[in-house]
């Protein structure tokens, strides 16, 4: 998809992509489910445990507090609240609104940044910038979804002046990310019994 400028948002329907979707879905299964065989007993407890310590305030503030960080992400507290007990819609229901409440925070972050010049550069030198001045609301949907530290994305969308109605219209769409992460997760824990 071209747009002026010569800017082009990466094709995310392009069949390596979704090639490269599916492998990383069968993996994640993978995963969960060797783990769910080795270790169901001692996670089983562990979570049931720690979510009965949290409570669901807990498992929203876990979720918001580990959703920006990269390289952590939502999965592990979705995984343990899953393995917990937790109802599968609740779990998600759950990450998609700390993660919604984690973007606008980190979005807030960046916009008290507006403009300055030197984080503007850089964004522009990351492409990052381009992108949202060009695409706005699709930029973060792209980011969303995508392999990519999100809180770098909305960060840089307060950064670069983004209005918060498109943040959230783009940041939506890391409900689909969640989904199919926790589809993941139901399935492997399903194969690991």
């Amino acid at each position: 998809m071209k747009r002026d400028g010569g800017l082009s948002l990466p094709d995310t329907l392009s069949p390596t992509a979704l090639a490269r979707v599916g492998v990383g879905f069968l993996l994640l299964i993978a995963a969960v489910a060797v783990v769910g065989a080795l270790l169901r007993e001692p996670i089983a407890a562990f979570s049931t445990a720690l979510l009965a310590q949290l409570g669901g305030v807990g498992l929203f503030v876990a979720l918001y507090v580990t959703d920006p960080i990269p390289g952590l992400g939502f999965q592990p507290v979705m995984f343990l609240a899953f393995t917990g007990g937790v109802g599968a819609v609740q779990v998600f229901l759950c990450a998609w609104a700390a993660s919604l409440c984690a973007s606008v925070s980190v979005y807030a972050f960046g916009r008290a940044f507006r403009g300055r010049p030197a984080l503007v550069a850089l964004l522009l030198r990351w492409r990052i910038g381009h992108w949202i001045q060009a695409y706005g609301a699709r930029a973060i949907a792209v980011a969303a979804v995508a392999p990519v530290p999100f809180a770098v994305a909305t960060f840089g969308a307060g950064v670069m002046g983004l209005s918060l109605r498109d943040l959230v219209l783009g940041a939506s769409a890391r409900g689909l990310k969640m989904g199919f992460t926790l589809g993941a997760i139901m399935a492997g824990w399903g194969v690991g019994a």
